[in-house]
Order: structure tokens, then sequence, then C-alpha cells
């Protein structure tokens, strides 16, 4: 009977063909799969915002934290199992530029052509959920909890919004890893579940959660009702100090940088040196190409 999960040595060493994959694909094909991730993405934000805008009064931060990580999962199983190109999960290119397979530039080109797409994705999302007047439900709550989530996180330091990012893709590599494990549909979708509850109810940051994240709470704000709604629970907060600037600087950059740190060596370069470096296994034996990386 043949096993339903690959060993992770074999995970590690599949990378090299799944990667060789992604970073040969055309540019319009990598930009529409970066796409197709921003959106998915961004759903799962918005389904969380939904979500969890008045748990936290009736059943405390944590238990909230938890049914937000637990509703915001789908977002990888959408982009893992439907298929499409994260940059977070992209950084995992590191595997083959650590092994000699792609250049620097190859790998550079890829993940600028996916963080281009991830970025249009979310707007686009941004646009529909503004137009479909989603943040305008229960009195405005809704929008007044994507406001309060943006403003939360465009007010971390550098350090912390970096270190959040460095847990966040740490968990979220670790979750392409198991699913890149996984030979069939249910493995996966738990592989890619569980360890993003865990990031989302941890807190941590994730570079392409806030490119929906944040430019919905700038869009909301700008509504009197969600503007209103936010300032009656949080009257010392200035909304004019989430704006474009604190958007990229304070929150974007950061996390992005931490997430790459994570994803790339803590995972990446970690997998590597344990499982492919100075190995004689041969990757053509792995089956599965395309489907392993984000």
């Amino acid at each position: 009977m043949s096993k339903n999960f690959l060993t992770p040595a074999e995970t590690a060493q599949s990378f090299l063909k799944s990667s060789d994959y992604k970073i040969k694909m055309p540019i319009p094909k990598t930009l529409v799969s970066g796409f197709l991730a921003g959106a998915y993405i961004a759903f799962a934000a918005q389904l969380m915002t939904t979500v969890t805008h008045d748990m936290a009064g009736h059943f405390g931060f944590g238990f909230s934290a938890f049914i937000g990580g637990s509703v915001f999962g789908i977002a990888l199983v959408l982009v893992l199992v439907a298929g499409s190109d994260l940059f977070t999960g992209s950084n995992l290119h590191s595997v083959g530029w650590l092994n000699g397979n792609f250049s620097t530039k190859q790998v550079l080109n890829n993940w600028s052509l996916v963080y281009i797409g991830n970025f249009i994705g979310s707007l686009f999302l941004v646009w529909m959920i503004y137009t479909s007047d989603v943040w305008g439900g229960h009195g405005s709550q809704i929008g007044a909890q994507a406001v309060a989530i943006a403003y939360k996180k465009t007010h971390l330091t550098f350090w912390e919004a970096f270190t959040r990012g460095m847990g966040c893709n740490w968990f979220v590599c670790l979750a392409v890893f198991i699913v890149a494990a996984g030979q069939d549909t249910a493995g996966k979708i738990l592989g890619a579940w569980f360890p993003v509850m865990a990031f989302i109810a941890s807190g941590f940051e994730h570079c392409v959660a806030n490119m929906y994240i944040i430019p919905a709470g700038l869009v909301a704000a700008q509504d009197p009702a969600i503007a209103e709604a936010v300032m009656s629970s949080h009257p010392a907060w200035d909304l004019n100090s989430l704006n474009m600037y604190s958007f990229l600087v304070g929150n974007l950059i950061p996390v992005t940088l931490g997430n790459i740190v994570s994803g790339s060596i803590m995972v990446g370069g970690v997998y590597w040196y344990l499982y492919v470096k100075d190995s004689a296994f041969d990757p053509k034996n792995i089956k599965e190409a395309k489907t392993v990386t984000a």
C-alpha cells in the first residue's frame, strides 16, 4: 500500500522541482497567479473581520482571536489547494537558490512579480468590498472593525512589526511544507489550516494580508458613519495617523522583511541544510512538481 505523505527529506527535495516550475512561469501567468493569491487572502481577511467584529465583548479576546484564526485558515487552503502564487510561500524558493538551481536575479524577479500580483489582487478586493457596502453592516460595526484592525497594525514599532512578520511566515512556510508532504486533499487542507490559525491567533503579521487589511481600513475610515463608530469606542485615537505612510513604512516594509527572513532562512534555509545539502537523493523521484509551493 502506497503512503499518503512524503517524508521531510522527500518534501524538501520536492521544492527543487516545484520552484523550477514557478521560477520559469511566463510573466503574465505569474502576475495572474499572484493576483489570485492576493484576492484569496483578502477574502479570508474580510471573513475574519466580519466574523469577529463583535465577538470580543461576548466571548473575550482570546477566543475571538482563535475564531478569527480559524476562519482565516481558508486563505491558505484556497492558495495551496486551489492553486496560486503567494509571496510568503514563494520565499521557499530559497531552497533552490541555496542549492545553486536558480540565480539571485531569477528568485528576486519571481518575488517581485508575485508581490505585485498579490498587491493588485488585494486592492481589487478592497474596491469590491467597498462597492458592496459590506462594511456598513451591523450599524457600520463591521467597517469599524476593519478600521480598528488597520489602526493597530500601523501603530506597531518597526521591530514589533518585523518580529511579528517573522513569526507569521515561519508558520505559513511550515504550512506550505506540510501541504507539500500531503498526498491527498484532506491532508493538504488540514496541513494548511492549523499553522495559519496559529499565526493569526498569535497576533503575527502577514504582508499580503496587510495589503488588504490596512488599505481596507484606510478606505473604510473615510465613511463618516464608520469613523464615528470607531471614535465612539476609541476616543483617544487619531484617525489621521492611519495613512499611506504608516501603512507602507510603519507596517508593510518591516513585515515584508520579517516574512522574508523567516520564510527563506528559518524554513527554506534550515530544511535545505538538513535534507538537501550534500544529499544524493534524486528529486526526479518526486512526482508532485507544480502544486507544492504557494
